[in-house]
Parts: structure tokens; C-alpha cells; sequence
């Protein structure tokens, strides 16, 4: 395995697996290639080859690694689909653990857990040959069976049992985490016993689109979410032919957005109303087009557009469309969140200020925020 952070480049004498890398980088756009080298972006996550080689992808933050496998966990927990009430990163022993493993482990822990609480069982229609009559005779089939066998009856009935969509997708997801895993076999294979009744899925597109999540089954909407990521959909990658890989990555411009607007909802809401992505402005009137969508909008005394840039010098184009905000949402005051930039900028009738925050101590961060915002 190897480690890099973003941006960082991988030289042809630094990795034996540069080729297949090579190919990888050009089925994909989660890479930058040149013809002697290959560099990441701003994505985190892991690529796992079909060697087994895995390269692992961490923020560029001035921290050990081990935190900042931490700080990857506990940023893509506040992503919408990927919320699970119990899920706690510093629990999962990081020092030791590669961050495939620890989202190996995340998910297992999590497929734990829903069964703590009780899988959900339904009726299943079955058809089968059997020695006594339940349910209903289909005729024309057990004419063709049994026209020797008339102690037999082939008949259709339901049957209560765990046999479901979801748990034929998490039993095929565990059976497939089980054969790659280094750390978490153990684990793997005692939920697996749980799951002795429930088949494997023949048919992933199929069984996942018969998943309907409501408010009865809201326990299992993060551990569906990492399935699918799994099994080959949504956020993880899978690449075939001469590039024949996985890759699991996230973008951290999505996840800081998010990471942001979550520790704002939480310690603004008493004191502000919080919007967050609310388009209701367009740069053009006529047509209505270009619409501008800031991050955060706090709505109190005066409007406040908060929008966070993963970088950490903002550019020209990025105070252009700070001047867009200001003028489309009507406010005079605008804060640009970066990693750790700090600097301030005033127009004759708008300012922006940018703050930093410190993303490894993000509720004291966010609670200056709040002051500087408040002007206390």
C-alpha cells in the first residue's frame, strides 16, 4: 500500500505498480497524468488495483496520517446518504488500520448494529415440490412434476423469513469484503453466520431498485448507502478491460461544504435561521438563467452569505462570485470558510471576510465563527 495527499505525485521509480496506475489514471478522471508521472486531485479515498495494490489518498493538511484518516471518517459521517447515528471514527483503531480497512470496518460495524436492533423480515413468495399441500397447487407445473409422484405437490405460498432485497445485497457485500479484507475477517464471518437463511444476490440493479426507504426502515438507509459503494455503484468506481480497478473516493470540495454546513446548523440555528444550498437567485433576470447557490444563507437581523472554498488562497473568480452574492442576495456581509486562510476585503457597500477554521477542532472554530459573525 501507499500513502499520498493530494496533489502529491507518483513517479514511475516510486511504485512498482505504475502501469497499471498509468491505466487506471487514464480510464478515469480522478487523476492527473503526464508521461512521468501520475498525480492525484482533490479527491480522497482509496484505489484499490486489480493486483490488490491500494494507493491511499488523504487531505493535504499539515497532521499525522492517523488523524487525518480520523478527520476523512468524521466528514464523509455528515454527508446526507452516509449519516449513522452511532458512527464515531476515533472508536476505530486508525493507527493501525489502512483507510480501506477502516471503511471496511465502518461498514461492518454498522451492518452489526442493524442487526442489534433486528433485521426486518416479510412474506416471500416461494414456489416449491413439496411432500405435503401448503398454499396454492400450480396446476400445470406439478401435472409436469409429479404425474409419478402424487405424494408430492408443487405449490406457491409466502413465507415469512429475512430472504429481502437488502439482505441479499448485504450478505453478498460481506462475502465480498470478507475475500479482500486483512483485518476484518473475523467480523465479516460472524455476520455472515447471521445471514445463514438469506441468499446472495443474483441481481444487484434489480434488488436495489425493489429498496424503498421510509421512515419504517430509516436504519438501514447509511448501511444501503455504503453497500452500493461496495457492490460497484454511486461513489465507488469500477473500471474494467486494460484498466481494471476500484476506487473509492470522495471529493473533498463536496465533503469540507458539507463538513462546514453541518457544525453551522448546529451552533447557528438559536440565533439564525440556516439555509443551506437554497438557490433563489439567478445572475440574469432575463432569460433566468445562471443561478447562484451559496453554501449557507443565515437569516437574522440582516443576511449573511456564508461559502466555504476548499483551498487555501482564494482566487479572483472566487471573489467575482462573492461580488454576485452580494449583489443578487442583497447583503452587505459575506464570509468566505477556507482550511485556514484569514484575510478581509471591503467594496463601498459590501465586505468579505475570509475565515479559517480549524478542521481538527471544528466546534471551538465554528463558535469563533458565530462571534465574528455576531460582531461579539
Amino acid at each position: 500500500m501507499m500513502t499520498i495527499h493530494e496533489y502529491e505525485k507518483i513517479y514511475a521509480g516510486d511504485c512498482e505498480h505504475f502501469d497499471e496506475l498509468r491505466k487506471f489514471a487514464e480510464a478515469s478522471d480522478f487523476l492527473n497524468l503526464s508521461w512521468k508521472y501520475v498525480q492525484a486531485k482533490n479527491y480522497v479515498g482509496v484505489i484499490r488495483l486489480q493486483s490488490g495494490f491500494q494507493i491511499e489518498i488523504l487531505p493535504k493538511l499539515q497532521a499525522p496520517d492517523d488523524k487525518l484518516r480520523v478527520l476523512v471518517m468524521e466528514m464523509i459521517g455528515t454527508l446526507k446518504e452516509f449519516k449513522w447515528k452511532k458512527f464515531n471514527a476515533a472508536d476505530l483503531s486508525t493507527s493501525k488500520l489502512s483507510l480501506y480497512e477502516i471503511f471496511i470496518r465502518t461498514y461492518l460495524e454498522m451492518v452489526l448494529e442493524l442487526m442489534k436492533r433486528g433485521l426486518r423480515s416479510s412474506y416471500v413468495t416461494r414456489e416449491d415440490n413439496l411432500r405435503f399441500f401448503k398454499g396454492k397447487l400450480l396446476v400445470n407445473e406439478n401435472l409436469r412434476r409429479n404425474i409419478a409422484h402424487r405424494e408430492r405437490f408443487f405449490v406457491s405460498f409466502d413465507e415469512y423469513n429475512l430472504n429481502r432485497p437488502e439482505h441479499r445485497l448485504i450478505k453478498s457485500t460481506l462475502l465480498k469484503l470478507r475475500r479482500i479484507t486483512q483485518e476484518n475477517k473475523s467480523l465479516a464471518g460472524r455476520l455472515l453466520e447471521e445471514l445463514d437463511s438469506v441468499e446472495v444476490s443474483t441481481n444487484y440493479r434489480k434488488d436495489f431498485a425493489e429498496i424503498s426507504i421510509d421512515r419504517t426502515n430509516q436504519n438501514y438507509k447509511a448501511v444501503i448507502a455504503w453497500t452500493k459503494i461496495f457492490l460497484g455503484g454511486e461513489s465507488f468506481t469500477v473500471f474494467t478491460g486494460k484498466a481494471r480497478a476500484l476506487a473509492l473516493l470522495f471529493d473533498m470540495n463536496k465533503l469540507f461544504e458539507v463538513y462546514v454546513a453541518e457544525h453551522v446548523q448546529k451552533i447557528f440555528s438559536g440565533r439564525f435561521t440556516v439555509k443551506t444550498q437554497a438557490q433563489e437567485q439567478f445572475l440574469f433576470d432575463e432569460p433566468q438563467i445562471f443561478g447562484l447557490k451559496p453554501d449557507i444563507i443565515l437569516e437574522g437581523d440582516e443576511r449573511i452569505i456564508l461559502d466555504t472554498k476548499w483551498k487555501f488562497e482564494p482566487t479572483a473568480g472566487d471573489m467575482y462570485q462573492m461580488f454576485a452574492y452580494a449583489r443578487r442576495y442583497d447583503t452587505r456581509r459575506i464570509i468566505l470558510i477556507c482550511p485556514a486562510t484569514e484575510d478581509f476585503y471591503r467594496a463601498a457597500d459590501f465586505e468579505v471576510k475570509i475565515f479559517g477554521v480549524d478542521l481538527f477542532n471544528m466546534n471551538e472554530s465554528v463558535k469563533k465563527l458565530l462571534d465574528a459573525v455576531s460582531g461579539s
